[in-house]
């Protein structure tokens, strides 16, 4: 029996695990060891890696367009490598942050989602 639903919070937790994650559609359980990537039954889960947040921070800041000057200092940042924290720290003097906060949330939710849709794999909510 082929499984499409999955416990959002487990889709939830394994894209912020860091480590590759894939869902059994023979099972309906989410696996974090190796898999047999061929098999068309596992399909790998999106996962927040810092290449992922990073480009949730420049589309956010790119969002910041009312604020040229910002983007500038923020891009300041982008293109040394600075740490994340310096980013963070522009936003709460800016009193960005929770509005930042807000943003990668939805952007997250919305990978999820589409992610969801692109396989035919519903969430469940209620961890079901």
């Amino acid at each position: 029996m082929e499984h499409n639903r999955i416990a959002y919070r487990d889709l939830h937790k394994a894209a912020h695990d860091g480590k590759p994650s894939w869902f059994d559609r023979e099972t309906g359980q989410v696996i974090q060891h190796e898999v047999a990537h061929g098999q068309p039954r596992y399909i790998e889960l999106p996962r927040f890696d810092d290449t992922a947040e990073q480009q949730m921070r420049v589309a956010f800041t790119h969002s910041l367009q009312e604020r040229p000057d910002l983007q500038e200092k923020i891009g300041e940042i982008f293109a040394h490598n600075r740490p994340v924290e310096e980013f963070e720290e522009i936003l709460k003097n800016e009193e960005l942050l929770h509005e930042w906060k807000n943003y990668r949330e939805m952007s997250r939710q919305k990978v999820l989602n589409e992610w969801c849709s692109q396989n035919g794999i519903r969430f469940d909510t209620d961890g079901t």
